[in-house]
Order: C-alpha cells, then structure tokens, then sequence
C-alpha cells in the first residue's frame, strides 16, 4: 500500500511530468498517484478539493492529513531517496513563504510550461483494477 496519495492534474503536461519525475526516484510504493479527472477514483477522497486541481497538487500522507501545493510538494520530496534535503528546505518556516510564491508562479505557468517541455497530456497510464 502506497505511503502517500498524491492529487495532481492528469490534463496537465507539466504536473504529469512532475508526477513521473517523483515516481522515477522515489522507492516503488511510496506514491500512488490519482488525476483529479479520475471520478471513480476520487470518489474514495472525499477530503480532496477537486477545485484545487487547477491551483496544484495535494498529497494524502498515512497521517491521515491532506497537504496541497508547495507543502504538498516538500512533504513528497522528504519521502524521495536523494531529494529528501530539498523538501525539508521548502518546507523550513523561513523558506516556505517563498516557496509558496514560487509554486503560485509555476502554478499560473503551467500550460505555457508544458509547452515549453513538448508535454500536452497524460502519459501514465490508469492503474490496473481502479
């Protein structure tokens, strides 16, 4: 069973490449992503703010707490083997605020961004058995 639940936007060139790039270096098992277009699949979630899908990702920890955007992003990159200084970083009181700038900024990019990386749509494939 996955450690995190992770919601991100399965339209989205660039938050799918997001998502392969964690799960390239993270240990099998950790993630287990869900587009939010997914409906048979969130329906399990319902925590989740589907409204968010266009303002970033949020991750469902085995704590049982639902984190979004920038912390969402520091919280997955503690749990990747290698990246685990850089999650800490942007999740330090006095790096946050920025980071959280800095995802907004991305955030609002995002299709330009995807375009830039020659990514339109989603490339991982639903999983197996829903």
């Amino acid at each position: 069973m996955a450690q995190v639940t992770l919601f991100y936007d399965a339209d989205c060139g660039f938050c799918q490449g997001s998502v392969e790039w964690l799960l390239k270096r993270a240990r099998v098992g950790t993630f287990d992503p869900v587009g939010y277009q997914d409906d048979e699949r969130m329906r399990n979630f319902p925590m989740v703010d589907r409204s968010l899908a266009d303002k970033g990702i949020q991750a469902l920890g085995e704590d049982g707490r639902l984190r979004s955007k920038a912390e969402a992003t520091g919280y997955c990159l503690t749990l990747v083997p290698g990246w685990a200084w850089l999650g800490h970083l942007i999740l330090f009181p006095l790096i946050f605020p920025f980071a959280s700038i800095g995802y907004a900024i991305v955030a609002m990019n995002r299709q330009r961004i995807s375009g830039w990386m020659g990514r339109t749509s989603c490339r991982i494939p639903p999983r197996a058995g829903g």
